[in-house]
């Protein structure tokens, strides 16, 4: 073992391939992680990111290939061996109990002290022993808090410290700012690198390629099961890191978008609206047909809540009014806002936007069922017509599946928000309301999600798009509104948006 770690693998991954019924996931890929290392694993949707995690977790097989860890060969790799050798995995599902606290939650999985006398838990030495893990990771956090209790950012803070817990030298994180507000990012950084100082080594999983320029020290890119290149950060530039990974020309991100562009009517106007819960307070706006409004602020600012509430369902709001069309709108929960028009992808698209064990064909027409009814009363589903109807919303929105009848779960994550933007394009909204509508997907489905956007607006629809993201509100949106504590603190222009612009709106620069 090579005590400075500058160049020597901790862990080597060698010409591993993974098959599965009809296709080929990973093909003789190689990877290797440093002692103390920060290293990128990207690629879009598909690409075999997961299966050479989950090889490595243990939890598929390698059918060719070997494995090396601290420079000795590793055979039949078991969940339980990986664990042994110090492996640690944080998925995007955290996985925490939301009822036990952040102390029993870090323990989980090992034995609680016990009283010698009682043989009963010792939650004195318990909480203490926690709190002595978190404040050796520099993580100010009360163990006797429960989970649910915390934000997220918080939440993989425990996350972290329970993988750790037991001697983690590896740490594996999949996608763990896809959550997060702006402000907890740089503290989620701060920690990854103080571990990576402390010697573990870190497998750092994104799709927010910024990230990769901002933390890592390497980055490993496949594309189609295929391992294209390892490289170091400082010799890519975003343009060159995009292209490794579509292949080909660096792709175009963003469409044009005109500046001053004509706009139509007035679709979507509020005045002095104000919530239930104080969330946003006396917030006035105005949204027209073939414009694309950026909503936006730091945690809290109000931006998610508006998109709620527009939907109905964050109650009715406690002061000021809406009009649709001119004509007034109360927000009353889901079934009345479809019936005026009204359409929501929400920002969490595998508990809110898809049901996972049905087909795509179900899942596109699920808001829509009353148009494919075989006659007012019988409640049965024309199946064909429901199909035909599916597989034209698939044609148009580019969503690969091997047909309707492939069950959504095993699309990647671009194709199921692609299925949860035909659902409600099928039903042609009045007004469209996308709450964070890249999360969690790769760059070809993103700059897909904008062409898509653009041509809506184009095509006279009035779109409401919350995100925090700067670079893609400057990329896609016509005007964009800042929000703080509930209350509209700026109003851009389409001149004058910059990611600098709207992030410098957002901190009040």
């Amino acid at each position: 073992m090579i005590a400075d770690g500058s160049t020597a693998s901790l862990l080597d991954m060698r010409g591993i391939t993974k098959r599965f019924p009809g296709t080929v996931a990973c093909e003789k890929v190689d990877f290797a992680l440093r002692y103390g290392e920060i290293h990128a694993l990207v690629g879009q949707n598909g690409a075999g990111k997961s299966t050479l995690i989950k090889v490595l977790a243990g939890i598929h097989p390698r059918d060719e290939g070997e494995i090396l860890f601290d420079g000795h060969a590793v055979g039949h790799l078991t969940p339980r061996l990986a664990h042994e050798l110090g492996m640690r995995f944080i998925h995007q599902e955290l996985n925490l109990v939301p009822h036990f606290n952040v102390a029993e939650n870090i323990v989980l999985g090992d034995p609680y002290p016990l009283r010698r006398a009682t043989r009963l838990i010792d939650w004195g030495a318990l909480n203490r022993h926690a709190r002595g893990i978190l404040e050796g990771l520099g993580i100010s956090l009360d163990p006797r808090r429960s989970v649910q209790e915390l934000s997220v950012a918080e939440q993989w803070m425990v996350a972290i410290a329970r993988a750790l817990y037991s001697r983690g030298r590896v740490l594996v994180m999949d996608e763990p700012t896809s959550s997060l507000a702006r402000e907890d990012v740089q503290e989620l950084f701060d920690l990854v690198r103080s571990l990576a100082g402390r010697g573990t080594s870190v497998v750092y999983i994104t799709h927010r390629l910024e990230e990769v320029f901002e933390l890592a020290e390497r980055v490993t890119v496949l594309k189609d099961g295929l391992h294209v290149r390892t490289a170091e950060v400082s010799s890519l530039d975003l343009r060159q890191l995009v292209s490794l990974m579509v292949g080909g020309r660096p792709q175009e991100l963003f469409p044009d978008v005109e500046e001053d562009r004509s706009l139509g009517e007035c679709v979507l106007q509020a005045e002095g609206l104000t919530s239930s819960d104080g969330r946003l307070s006396d917030l006035g706006f105005e949204l027209h047909e073939r414009e694309v409004l950026g909503i936006t602020g730091l945690l809290g600012a109000g931006h998610n809540e508006l998109a709620d509430l527009l939907f109905g369902m964050a109650g009715s709001p406690a002061a000021g009014r809406v009009l649709l069309d001119g004509m007034p709108y109360r927000p009353r929960g889901a079934r009345r806002a479809i019936a005026r028009g009204i359409a929501l992808v929400p920002a969490e698209r595998r508990q809110q936007g898809v049901v996972a064990a049905m087909q795509l064909w179900e899942n596109v027409i699920l808001a829509h069922l009353r148009l494919f009814l075989v006659d007012p009363v019988s409640r049965f589903i024309h199946q064909r017509r429901a199909r035909q109807a599916a597989q034209a919303q698939m044609r148009a929105l580019q969503i690969v599946a091997t047909d309707s009848q492939q069950e959504v779960q095993f699309l990647s994550g671009g194709n199921q928000q692609k299925v949860v933007l035909a659902k409600w394009l099928l039903g042609d909204p009045r007004l469209l309301v996308l709450s964070e509508p890249t999360r969690g997907i790769d760059v070809s489905a993103k700059a897909e999600v904008y062409r898509i956007v653009r041509q809506l607006a184009d095509g006279g629809s009035a779109i409401l798009f919350v995100s925090t993201e700067a670079e893609e509100l400057a990329g896609v949106c016509d005007r964009v509104l800042v929000l703080k504590q509930g209350r509209l603190a700026a109003e851009l222009q389409r001149r004058e948006l910059t990611a600098q612009r709207i992030m410098e709106a957002c901190y009040g620069g």
